[in-house]
């Protein structure tokens, strides 16, 4: 036997679906946009960092540091 409820769940489950779907058109639109804009934004700060000379030092030497702790001597880059 069914449980008496399961119809007004059904009903009232796809009433507030439907509400939900009318007053939230393009939310998921405009959450992707904004991400991508921020990414974007993210990776240009990172590129302009990477391009500074103290960036590209204090980078050069932390590869230089494992390959010594690695074992190989002599490189420089």
């Amino acid at each position: 036997m069914s449980h008496p409820l399961l119809p007004a769940r059904r009903l009232r489950s796809s009433w507030l679906r439907r509400f939900r779907t009318r007053s939230e058109r393009g939310a998921a639109t405009a959450e992707y946009a904004t991400t991508i804009v921020a990414a974007c934004g993210l990776g240009g700060i990172l590129v302009a960092l990477l391009k500074s000379d103290v960036m590209l030092n204090a980078l050069k030497a932390l590869i230089n540091y494992a390959l010594k702790l690695a074992g190989v001597e002599g490189i420089q880059l």
